[in-house]
């Protein structure tokens, strides 16, 4: 694989008690967080019956492309990562089916597929650029980002990438259990721009994945969320400091992410 180079340009980050980019910076360098399990982030994109129609999934996918757009030109094209999407949809038409009438609004219909996140978040934007929807369990941070810069290389373009997990509802939970409900979102250049934070290398490796080393990304790995994978590499961005991260990918391989400055 030849080496991809990206710029990076805007992050966006939201978890129960962290709700920001720059709350997670001042978290990095705390000790002793305890972090709640629960909580909600509601997208300004979306009017509120809208928010209200739609998964915890899909609203926590929303509000991180939508605090990430700013940092993107008109012409990116998405990226939405999650490692299992619409659980919450999945759970309603499950419960619906065993019942005799087997009755179930259409519009959970719209909104059980994967790339319900994606489409909702298009049309509140008004995106006409290219959207990806990628499922990839315990490795989707590393398919993420290898998609999405094989993307950027491949069209010569922006692309945002957005990761976002939820926790299901019981009993899915029992099956797949997620910890918390964890979004972050990276804009991703071809080339650097006057906001560019780091210089990212991608390439394959055999190595191990790299284990998060602060309090609060120990917490959230903990937990089981998979999207917690990409903790390492914000906190080496946070620091500022050159230098490499390992990331899962399928089949026991692995994404290296080399971090420098711009």
């Amino acid at each position: 694989m030849t080496a991809i180079r990206v710029y990076l340009d805007g992050v966006s980050f939201w978890t129960p008690g962290i709700e920001s980019w720059e709350a997670l910076c001042r978290a990095l360098d705390a000790a002793g967080n305890t972090l709640p399990d629960t909580g909600e982030v509601m997208p300004d994109s979306l009017s509120p019956r809208a928010a209200r129609r739609v998964s915890p999934q899909i609203r926590l996918a929303v509000a991180m492309a939508e605090k990430l757009a700013p940092s993107l030109s008109h012409e990116a094209a998405w990226v939405f990562a999650s490692s299992v999407g619409e659980g919450e949809t999945l759970q309603v038409m499950l419960e619906a089916l065993r019942r005799p009438d087997m009755m179930i609004q259409p519009i959970r219909f719209q909104n059980a597929v994967h790339n319900a996140a994606s489409g909702q978040w298009s049309i509140a934007a008004g995106i006409k650029q290219p959207m990806t929807s990628i499922a990839a369990h315990d490795e989707t941070v590393g398919a993420g980002f290898l998609k999405a810069g094989m993307q950027i290389i491949r069209e010569d373009r922006p692309v945002g990438l957005v990761f976002f997990d939820v926790p299901m509802p019981e009993p899915i939970n029992a099956k797949r259990p997620l910890g918390v409900p964890l979004g972050t979102a990276f804009a991703l250049s071809p080339v650097p721009g006057p906001t560019t934070m780091a210089v990212i290398d991608m390439n394959l490796s055999s190595a191990p994945a790299t284990a998060p080393q602060s309090e609060v990304s120990l917490a959230l790995a903990a937990t089981g969320n998979p999207i917690a994978d990409v903790l390492p590499l914000i906190e080496r961005i946070v620091d500022e400091t050159a230098g490499e991260v390992i990331v899962r990918l399928h089949g026991g391989g692995a994404l290296r992410l080399r971090v420098s400055a711009p």
